[in-house]
């Protein structure tokens, strides 16, 4: 955690090219509550409904999947599942992603984030990237930068640079966690 996974997507989800590319995109922040059928209501009100779609409250799983599968049918998307934690089971994942196979457009993507390599390892099917901490260095430099901006304390050097760099060091190149 406070690598910058979430802070990472959110700069591709929101840079003007991600949205030139797909004609829908849809943000889901997951966290411990992977419910598939909470899920996929959550990302179906986030698809915009197609012209002849009747609107339907249902608690159905099938015709909620039904619905996304109409939607995407025939458009490009993008789906962010941030901060998975926990997923019990691959069939649980898979009845999730049903939905996101039956469609005609090619270059559609679900993007997950988590801090799990072995979530990771079960949802994959391109190469997953592995966010490192900060270099240490790089880190120090970041960390000065975040308390002192431009101007260091004259006593900064003689008696706070020791305790700076025990602070930095605690931290392990984690700018998040402070």
């Amino acid at each position: 955690g406070g690598v910058g996974k979430t802070t990472f997507t959110q700069r591709l989800y929101n840079d003007g090219r991600t949205e030139e590319h797909f004609a829908v995109m849809v943000w889901v922040c997951v966290s411990t509550d992977f419910d598939v059928l909470k899920l996929t209501q959550q990302i179906l009100n986030c698809i915009p409904a197609t012209d002849n779609e009747i609107a339907i409250e249902t608690t159905n799983l099938d015709r909620l999947q039904k619905s996304i599968a109409q939607r995407l049918k025939t458009k490009r998307f993008l789906i962010v599942l941030d901060d998975i934690w926990k997923c019990d089971s691959e069939d649980e994942w898979k009845t999730l992603l049903a939905p996101f196979t039956k469609g005609d457009a090619k270059g559609s993507m679900i993007l997950v984030t988590t801090r799990f390599p072995k979530l990771a390892r079960m949802m994959k099917t391109v190469d997953s990237v592995e966010l490192q901490g900060l270099e240490s260095n790089d880190f120090f430099t970041f960390f000065e930068a975040c308390i002192f901006g431009e101007h260091k304390p004259r006593d900064y050097e003689d008696d706070l640079a020791c305790i700076a760099r025990e602070i930095a060091s605690k931290l392990k190149g984690f700018p998040l966690a402070f």
